[in-house]
């Protein structure tokens, strides 16, 4: 069992800030070397086509058009992986993606998440220094339903809610298990929980709002104890005048000597990226070994803090390893080296179809935008996964796509102007219409044996165009069904 002192052990923080490049080389590093002492080859890099299918879904959400993919192909620089990982890093879609991955993070359940996500894809897009996005949901007041305090109508705004959303998402706690009694496999206990708690004592007693009121204790419904504010490595704050307890917990947490703070936030976004963590579970940073954090975590978040949390720095420099390019695998052994498939996100696959289809034009709005869409995400979430390796969303994805409307509808000639473009194009021959629709589904040209059987179906009636027009239908439509379309890879 650990101690708890060492959530007062600050990190060594790092020297000069490295560049992305470096933070890569540094990261293969260390990984190969925690490969090695498990006598692991690493897995070979991806080609092209794993590779930007892989970066536009978890940079920006949605899968590459085709002209963005026929782009990159054609491209024969030596660094335009690297080229191509700055340029999502400045498109509008990826604030617009990390906005709704970190609401998410912050308040996992319900459906009140809406202006949290517009608040943090504002302060992605400006890139605000994590640290400083922390601080602001910490100190929040006022209007409930904008900015940073809609964090706390998102979580429900009592006490003992907010406490157990702040430990988990921003310190890789659970410290629910505390608030009825202690901790089973942990030492925190229900002083560590209602401790916390009391710092947001005041914060809900007017509704729609967030108070500031400067209360200092909490005693919890249905006892008579009262506890008093305090930070979670058992020490007692101090209140300068004038100094709010939520801006003193802020100053305690959200720094770079808080090993817990700055771990837990790139710990999230490796596995984010990666699909696997670092460590053994992100959400339970207090139990994790401290032998397994030393092999690139606590270093890693002392780098993450040099750079004055820098989220785009972080995402860039993972994203050039090659420990973040490496082949995934079925099956592995849980930590750095090991790559899942993964089962894209409702998010994901919505904004994938859009992609693929080229809807918005041709229904004046997009899939997820229109009643139909919202319908087709709530069926969705309910196969939503709890990490990014559950697969429990595959399959009943893709039933709900065969068996649904959407996709029917959708891939004929009058409704997708992917569809229409291709079929119509007369300047494409029957293999670069083909080709076309691969690289509107999948971000790939077909093999050569899906080429050879597919053009068999194209041509079976040369002399019906209506017949080879629904053929192009059809293939389609089969492409987006496959497993392949809801798969990261």
């Amino acid at each position: 069992m650990l101690s708890l002192a060492i959530l007062s052990v600050g990190l060594s923080v790092a020297g000069p800030v490295e560049s992305p490049v470096d933070l890569a080389a540094w990261l293969d590093a260390r990984v190969d070397a925690a490969l090695a002492a498990k006598g692991v080859t690493p897995r070979a890099v991806v080609g092209d086509e794993i590779f930007l299918r892989r970066a536009y879904l978890e940079l920006t959400g949605t899968i590459p058009s085709v002209s963005e993919a026929r782009d990159f192909f054609d491209d024969t620089s030596a660094n335009k992986r690297a080229r191509l990982i700055r340029t999502l890093l400045e498109d509008k879609r990826f604030p617009e993606h990390y906005g709704r991955l970190w609401a998410r993070t912050m308040a996992p359940t319900g459906n009140t998440r809406g202006p949290l996500e517009a608040w943090f894809q504002s302060e992605f897009r400006k890139n605000t220094p994590f640290d400083q996005m922390a601080k602001a949901i910490l100190t929040a007041k006022g209007d409930a339903t904008t900015g940073p305090a809609a964090f706390y109508q998102a979580v429900g705004n009592t006490p003992d809610r907010v406490a157990e959303a702040v430990a988990r998402g921003f310190l890789g706690i659970r410290l629910g298990c505390a608030q009825c009694h202690n901790h089973p496999f942990t030492e925190w206990k229900q002083e560590h929980f209602w401790g916390l708690a009391a710092f947001f004592a005041g914060t809900g007693s007017t509704r729609g709002q967030v108070d500031d009121r400067p209360v200092l204790t909490i005693t919890p419904m249905n006892s008579s104890k009262e506890y008093s504010a305090q930070f979670l490595d058992g020490t007692a704050p101090t209140f300068p005048k004038g100094r709010s307890p939520r801006a003193v917990l802020a100053d305690w947490l959200a720094t770079p000597e808080n090993r817990f703070f700055t771990a837990n936030v790139v710990g999230r976004v490796w596995r984010d990226l990666c699909g696997n963590g670092l460590v053994s579970s992100v959400d339970d940073l207090d139990s994790v070994d401290p032998e397994e954090r030393k092999l690139i975590l606590d270093e890693l978040a002392a780098k993450f803090a040099a750079s004055g949390f820098n989220m785009r720095w972080l995402v860039e420099g993972i994203c050039l390893s090659k420990a973040y390019q490496r082949a995934s695998a079925g099956s592995g052994e849980p930590g750095p080296g090991w790559r899942p498939v993964r089962t894209l996100s409702p998010e994901q696959v919505l904004a994938s179809i859009d992609q693929a289809l080229s809807l918005k034009k041709g229904r004046g709005l997009s899939l997820r935008s229109s009643q139909e869409g919202r319908a087709l995400m709530a069926q969705l979430e309910e196969a939503r996964g709890a990490t990014p390796t559950d697969f429990k969303g595959g399959i009943p994805q893709a039933l709900l796509l065969m068996n649904g409307s959407t996709i029917t509808e959708a891939t004929s000639l009058d409704a997708s102007l992917t569809l229409r473009a291709v079929v119509e194009a007369p300047f494409l021959n029957e293999s670069e219409k083909l080709e076309t629709l691969f690289l509107a589904a999948y971000s790939r040209p077909p093999r050569p044996d899906e080429r050879e059987r597919l053009l068999k179906v194209v041509r079976a009636k040369p002399d019906d165009q209506d017949a080879r027009r629904q053929a192009y239908a059809n293939i389609f439509w089969a492409l987006l069904n496959s497993p392949e379309f809801v798969l990261c890879p």
